[in-house]
């Protein structure tokens, strides 16, 4: 008897504890002012991010780093995006059947070096931690001018080698040339 009412019991417990909870939905009043909204600086970029782990150090960690990779997507950002876009109809007339397919993909990749890129403010809200970082346009700008420079100095050396071959080469050829063409008698 009490088998056939423990049986039940257990799998109506496994069944609603494995169902798991939801999470709630972060509304504005979990949120400090400044991580919907934050500031806009004429001298800045400023990049938020928020997470929420078990350990307070990781959570800031991980809120710094997103942070930093919205100001690195503000600086600089590669994009790769393509779309396919199918349709096909089979039959004629009123009895015709038409198929439609879409596909939307796109990437995009940093790789920047953001120096001097500083938190500005970090915050706790119900666990989970939330950082607000600057970083100064001017230094963006500078970085940017200082890789072009080098940039160009690779693409001038590479000419120059360019150049340094074909003078060479050309060289080497007039060489050749006067070998068939001597004044001096070939000792016999």
């Amino acid at each position: 008897m009490y088998k056939n009412i423990l049986l039940p019991i257990v799998a109506t417990v496994i069944f609603f504890g494995c169902a798991g909870s939801k999470t709630k939905p972060l509304s504005n009043k979990d949120l400090p002012d400044w991580y919907l909204n934050p500031p806009k600086f004429e001298d800045r970029f400023v990049g938020v991010g928020d997470a929420l782990r078990p350990q307070f150090n990781l959570s800031k960690q991980v809120a710094t780093e997103r942070a930093r990779v919205e100001v690195a997507r503000a600086v600089e950002t590669t994009v790769n995006s393509a779309l396919n876009d199918h349709m096909q109809a089979t039959g004629m007339g009123a009895e015709a059947g038409a198929t439609e397919f879409t596909e939307s993909v796109s990437k995009s990749l940093v790789n920047t070096t953001l120096r001097g890129c500083t938190i500005e403010k970090t915050e706790i809200f119900k666990d989970r931690v939330f950082v607000m970082v600057t970083y100064d346009a001017n230094k963006a700008r500078e970085e940017a001018k200082a890789v072009a420079r080098l940039e160009a100095k690779k693409e001038e050396a590479l000419y120059n080698e360019f150049k340094a071959r074909q003078a060479f080469d050309a060289l080497d050829q007039a060489m050749d040339r006067m070998k068939g063409a001597s004044s001096v008698a070939s000792p016999e």
